[in-house]
This record gives structure tokens, C-alpha cells and sequence, in this order.
């Protein structure tokens, strides 16, 4: 198996003691302020197992291999932040996390510099350069990449974590008007190429994983990746964040703010993945989608929150004028959360599907589901907060039946998480 030559922990260091360098009280060095978070979870599902125990669930954790309901007390998170303002106008970032459940244990999250300079006029401009997260998440806007409405991200914001990360130079710039704000964003990227695995081969989910800059996702044993299957050089794992065929891709973005009440986006991304590379034991996809938003502050408090996202994804040589794999898919969600006092009452709906195109009766990816959310964010320190929430998810996946399962399951869960900040 290929793996990256340079192991997540070397570099987890090398990022970390680079930071903790600049810290040294000496005269002209910039200070470092580090932040903690912790989150620890207790859970209890029902349904089939996790995609994690290399299955076809829905959900970060699942049943057992019956289906039956378990309970689970666990680390979630133990995210490291680090930032350095290296200048006025020039600011370090670094984002490590500890999963018991990742491949790499200690791994890389995000490591970029921003540039923000003071404005001079009503345009306003920005840079970004390094390993990033896309402004594509209205969900994830808390502390490591964390949700302040629900443990659990929409499956939108969810294939995000998983699968979306980018080495990236990006420009933003921000017209500033009386009550409203335009801002246009920019970028071109590299190590994304394999984005687009998850979604064809296992199909949405629903969990707050992050996946690591060097670590790897399994995949469920379905029939077309197994030795003499359809797609038998896939392994039952994916890189999410490689660069396989020396082809940058690009994203850009349209925000709109009007004072703060009313914000609509319209966000598209391009990896530009050459379907017929197959390097390290990967294939480049290529996938492209659409997000669109909107948030409105609505009476009596509540806010409403919603994200659309579109796109299609591709791999493989040309078999009669088709790819191996071509898969359409959209996902959605509407949310609504209500501040109360300190405290915060989200309720969502998702749906997501998944059209398949090609080769259906040897490699069926196509998928449907609907997905209810309800959380209750309590702060109970200064820096902790205790989230209850329910999450049923419903979905049909014919490809189940390869690994001897109905196309039709459902999963209920339970969570409680504790976050602590330090």
C-alpha cells in the first residue's frame, strides 16, 4: 500500500514546534495562543453499524452487526489551536486534533497563514495560503471546526468534514455599503484529487468526523471493489486529501449581507480531477457542485438556516462513452435554532440522494434519505457547554444488498456531548 511519505505525526510536530517556537519571550518574535478542546461523548444507536466498523450506516457510530441499540462512552476530540499574529495584518493558524477512531490518531486539521490588512477604503481584501477548509459550512462556525447548533452537522456540512479539504491560495474581497456587505472569493487548490469517493461508493452520512490531512477513510466491502468486482483496484480505504494528477482545481463564491439579517451565497467548486488516474492506489475524481444558502433572522428570535448543494462526480476510463462511475447527487437541509438566554434549541431537516448513471445492474450508487435533528445547546461554564440530541435517519441504498442487507434501513441516536475549552 502507498501511504504519504511523511507520517502525520512528524508533521503534526514539525507544525506544532514551529508554532511553539515563535512563543520564546524574546524581543520582535510573535506570541502563540493556544486553545483546547475536548469533547467527550456518550451515545446510543440503533440501527445498522457505522460506516466507521467499514459498513454502509449512516451515522458516526451505529448498532452492532444485528442491528441492536449500543451505548457508548468515548473521546470524540481533542482538538489543538494554535494562532500567531506574526503581524498587524498577517495571522498563523494551526488546527491538530486526537481521534481514537482516526487512522492517525494525532493528525493534521487545517494549517494556514491570513492575511487581513486594516481597510482603507469600503473594499476590504484578504488572503488565505494552506491547508483549508472552504467557506462552505454555515453549520461549522464554532471553535475546531464544531457546530454551536447540533453534535451532528447536516450531511452536507458533514461530506464537507470528511472528504472537502484543499491546499489553497485564496482572495477575498468585501464591498461594504451602508447595511450591506458583497463579498467575492476566489481560490486555486491541489491535494483534493480523491474527493468524491465517499460520496459514490458509500453515499451521504451524518457525523461530525473531521478527516486528518494524512489519514485514511474505510470503505464498506461492497461487491464492485472486491477482487473481481467492477472497480476491484480501489482499495476498501480513501485519501481524501491527495493530489494524484498534477491538476490544480479552483472554487469561488458570492456572499451577500444585508445588516445582518438576511445573508444568501452561492458558492462552486471545481477539483478538476482527471478521471483516468489511478496513482497510490487512488483514483482522481472528478467532482464539481454547487452550494447555495440563505439565513434569515426571523420573529420572536429565530433564526432560519438552509444549504443546497448539487454536483455530479466521475472516475474511471470510458467504457461505450460512459465513466466507471458517474454519479449525480444533492443533499439539503433547513434549520431552525432559537437563542434561549445563554443557552440555544435547534430543530433540522435533511434530505439527500444520489442519481447513478452508469453501470447501474454491476455498481448501484444510487441512494435516498430524509434525516430529522433536534439539540439542545446548554452552557453550563464559561468555556463548556453540554449539547443533548436526537437524530433519526432513513435511507434506502440497493447496493446494502451486496453485503446481505434490505436497501431500506433506519437509524435512531442518542447523543450527549461535553465540551470543555481550555
Amino acid at each position: 500500500m502507498d501511504r504519504p511519505k511523511a507520517t502525520p505525526l512528524v508533521a503534526l510536530s514539525v507544525a506544532l514546534a514551529l508554532c511553539a517556537a515563535t512563543a520564546v519571550e524574546a524581543e520582535g518574535l510573535p506570541a502563540v495562543d493556544f486553545e483546547v478542546l475536548a469533547d467527550a461523548r456518550l451515545s446510543v444507536v440503533s440501527g445498522e453499524q457505522s460506516w466507521f466498523d467499514d459498513w454502509l450506516g449512516k451515522l458516526r457510530y451505529g448498532g452492532d452487526r444485528g442491528g441492536e441499540g449500543q451505548g457508548r462512552f468515548r473521546l470524540a476530540e481533542l482538538s489543538l489551536m494554535a494562532r500567531s499574529d506574526i503581524t498587524w495584518d498577517l495571522q498563523a493558524f494551526v488546527h491538530a486534533k486526537f481521534d481514537p477512531e482516526q487512522d492517525k490518531p494525532a493528525d493534521l486539521v487545517e494549517a494556514f497563514l491570513h492575511y487581513k490588512p486594516v481597510p482603507t477604503s469600503s473594499v476590504q481584501y484578504e488572503a488565505r495560503a494552506g491547508l483549508l477548509f472552504p467557506h462552505i459550512s454555515r453549520e461549522n462556525i464554532g471553535a475546531a471546526w464544531t457546530s454551536p447548533f447540533t453534535i451532528t452537522p447536516s450531511a452536507i456540512n458533514s461530506w464537507v468534514g470528511e472528504e472537502i479539504r484543499a491546499l489553497a491560495l485564496e482572495g477575498k474581497a468585501t464591498l461594504r455599503l451602508e447595511n450591506q456587505k458583497l463579498s467575492l472569493t476566489a481560490a486555486v487548490f491541489g491535494f483534493n484529487d480523491p474527493a468524491g469517493s465517499l460520496l459514490a461508493i458509500r453515499g451521504w452520512a451524518l457525523g461530525d468526523y473531521k478527516t486528518g490531512a494524512f489519514s485514511q477513510v474505510p470503505l464498506a466491502p461492497v461487491p464492485s471493489i472486491q477482487p473481481g468486482g467492477f472497480l476491484e483496484d480501489q482499495p476498501l480505504w480513501v485519501h481524501p486529501v491527495r493530489e494524484l494528477d498534477g491538476r490544480p482545481g479552483f472554487y469561488a463564491s458570492l456572499d451577500w449581507d444585508y445588516a445582518k439579517r438576511v445573508k444568501l451565497g452561492a458558492f462552486y467548486y471545481d477539483n478538476r480531477g482527471d478521471p483516468e488516474t489511478f496513482k497510490h492506489n487512488q483514483y482522481a475524481w472528478d467532482t464539481r457542485f454547487w452550494n447555495f444558502y440563505a439565513e434569515v433572522e426571523a420573529p420572536a428570535g429565530i433564526k432560519i438556516m438552509s444549504q443546497f448543494m448539487t454536483g455530479n462526480t466521475m472516475m474511471g476510463t470510458l467504457y461505450d462513452g460512459m465513466r466507471m462511475v458517474d454519479a449525480d447527487f444533492t443533499a439539503g437541509y433547513v434549520m431552525a435554532t432559537r437563542k434561549l438566554g445563554p443557552h440555544r434549541i435547534s430543530l433540522r431537516r435533511d434530505w439527500f440522494d444520489v442519481d447513478d448513471n452508469t453501470f447501474v445492474s454491476q455498481d448501484n450508487n444510487n441512494e435516498v434519505g430524509t434525516a430529522w435533528t433536534l439539540a439542545f445547546n446548554a452552557k453550563v461554564g464559561k468555556k463548556a457547554n453540554l449539547i443533548a440530541e436526537f437524530l433519526h435517519v432513513d435511507s434506502n441504498r440497493p447496493a446494502r444488498e451486496g453485503i446481505w442487507r434490505d436497501a431500506e434501513q433506519d437509524q435512531t441516536q442518542l447523543q450527549v456531548s461535553y465540551r470543555q475549552r481550555f
